[in-house]
């Protein structure tokens, strides 16, 4: 809201009450917005997307790791719509960017498959002892 001189020119009524209901209306909106983004389900379905966007990050990079792709998602994210539009629900533009990946080598490959079984062989282990524990 813009300041005004108090000895300036007295304005129409009309007038004043118009921004009057220009201003209520700005500040509706603005609380219904902020009720709608503090709501438990949307801050809940916010969260859990951004648990689905981390675990399809790590299910994408352990794809690529196994396969060899040649590309990886870095990052996906809601566009919010242009004002005015209308959508259904589910109907949300997301963005993702990529990255090439370069192919790993036989030795790195190799090296994570011994990493990975030696894991495996010392859980094992650790799940006998605890069975013969008892």
């Amino acid at each position: 809201m813009e300041e005004r001189d108090p000895a300036a020119a007295p304005r129409d009524p009309a007038t004043v009450q118009a921004e009057i209901e220009r201003v209520q209306r700005r500040l509706a909106q603005t609380v219904d917005e902020i009720a709608d983004r503090t709501k438990p389900a949307n801050v809940a379905r916010r969260g859990w997307q951004r648990v689905r966007g981390a675990g399809s990050h790590l299910a994408e990079e352990a794809r690529a790791l196994v396969v060899g792709g040649g590309t990886v998602r870095l990052d996906s994210h809601v566009v919010e719509p242009p004002e005015g539009s209308v959508l259904v629900q589910g109907d949300d533009e997301v963005v993702s960017t990529y990255t090439a990946r370069a192919r790993l080598s036989p030795e790195v490959l190799i090296l994570g498959a011994g990493v990975g079984l030696a894991v495996t062989v010392g859980l094992i282990a650790m799940v006998r002892k605890a069975r013969r524990g008892r």
